[in-house]
């Protein structure tokens, strides 16, 4: 629509695809096209087109004459009329293995484009649910436009083992689909066995068969060759005594194969001997340890990181009140204080020479208790001294005694 502030003379438009047309208010649509507004006395001439044609894309332009002026007034505006992609297209660097087949580490350079649409398409790579756009790559689009707009995602990727089984997802989004399009391409990797921990197997019974299965990660598929103490057993034959016979290797998809080992009664014995699984392909070879247990499996046997610091903690919270305690025991300190100032008192008590502590009672325990009289000394030849006690306040009495000690003799005259 154009729009001018005064009343109209005449309202022309110019659709592409179409021919020039006067517009009149009130008129009846002719092949779906007819004029849009409120009427030309209100400075509007517009277009309404009922149903658009491809041809219809391009710059539409109306003129208007007013009736104070012979000269046409043009106005422009860009009709984009929306156009589906073709199908997108996914393209992988060629393998070093194979076309389709990477080794672990190698180097993926991955493109998918939506080309010919109107505007350009959004474009998306994923492996699997997991975005690499966002993360590994730059979109970037044709800047030509017009009927050849084209939408490239461009990603170079470093494939992991991890990654084999996994699917590349090229997803293309456009206004003018009901639903988003895409192309899919499944990545295998090759990559040797993977290492693992030993492994321990519980719940055995004494007489009764027993299996023992290890899934390993490997591709292409490995060879297999178990080893008893020193006996090798192929894949899919029995050891030299028939008790213990191996199954071929079971695909379980994405480079996963289970494998087993059966006995046919378990003896206390084959718990003792070393389990010794090999996997070898062109990429590598590893080994795996089995030991065998006729004990339930404990509860609660792997312990989590979470777990283990929480221990570490614990041990570093009490290693330290341990020599906060050891620390104040030694320098008197906190609630050691009071202890350090009673051992130092008696230890002064000690040096005083003829000073005496009495520790106080009633007056009639006198009589019956020996008073505690601390180093009291007696001078050469027989002679005693008279013993001085201190004064002190002890429970609010000051009284002062003499005391004498127990073998003290009294001259009788002659």
């Amino acid at each position: 629509m154009c729009r001018l502030g005064i009343p109209l003379q005449f309202c022309r438009a110019e659709i592409p695809g179409e021919q020039s047309m006067m517009l009149k208010f009130g008129e009846p649509p002719e092949d779906g096209i007819e004029y849009f507004g409120d009427g030309p006395q209100t400075g509007q001439c517009g277009v309404r087109i009922q149903k658009i044609k491809d041809s219809h894309d391009g710059i539409f332009k109306c003129g208007i004459t007013t009736n104070l002026s012979r000269t046409e007034v043009l106005g422009t505006v860009r009709i984009v009329v929306a156009k589906p992609p073709r199908e997108p297209e996914l393209i992988l660097s060629p393998g070093s293995i194979g076309r389709n087949k990477y080794k672990n580490s190698e180097k993926l350079s991955i493109t998918c484009s939506a080309p010919y649409g109107r505007p350009a398409a959004n474009v998306s790579l994923y492996l699997d649910n997991q975005p690499l756009s966002r993360e590994y790559g730059v979109t970037n689009y044709d800047p030509s436009g017009g009927n050849n707009s084209l939408a490239v995602q461009k990603v170079s990727y470093s494939l992991k083992w991890t990654d084999n089984g996994k699917t590349l997802r090229c997803v293309v989004d456009h206004i003018a689909l009901d639903h988003p399009k895409e192309i899919t391409r499944q990545l295998e990797v090759y990559y040797p066995p993977q290492p693992q921990p030993t492994i321990e197997r519980f719940g055995y019974v004494i007489g009764r068969p027993g299996v023992i299965n290890v899934s390993v990660d490997a591709n292409p598929r490995p060879r297999f060759v178990w080893r008893v103490n020193d006996e090798k057993i192929n894949e899919g034959h029995p050891d030299m005594s028939n008790r213990l016979e191996t199954s071929s290797a079971v695909d379980m998809g994405r480079g996963i194969y289970l494998v087993e080992l059966k006995i046919d009664s378990v003896q206390k014995s084959d718990t003792e001997k070393e389990y010794i699984l090999e996997a070898r392909n062109d990429e590598g070879a590893a080994e795996y340890h089995i030991k065998l247990s006729t004990s339930s499996e404990p509860e609660g046997f792997d312990l989590d990181a979470g777990y283990i610091i929480g221990i570490v903690i614990g041990v570093l919270v009490l290693l330290l009140l341990i020599f906060i305690i050891i620390f104040a025991r030694a320098t008197g300190r906190w609630c050691f204080a009071a202890r350090r100032r009673g051992d130092e008192e008696a230890a002064g008590g000690a040096g005083a020479g003829s000073e005496a502590h009495i520790t106080p009672g009633d007056d009639d325990d006198d009589d019956h208790e020996n008073p505690h009289i601390t180093d009291e000394k007696i001078p050469h030849g027989g002679q005693e001294n008279p013993i001085h006690a201190s004064t002190e306040y002890v429970n609010g009495r000051n009284d002062i005694k003499d005391v004498q000690r127990k073998d003290e003799k009294t001259d009788t005259p002659v």
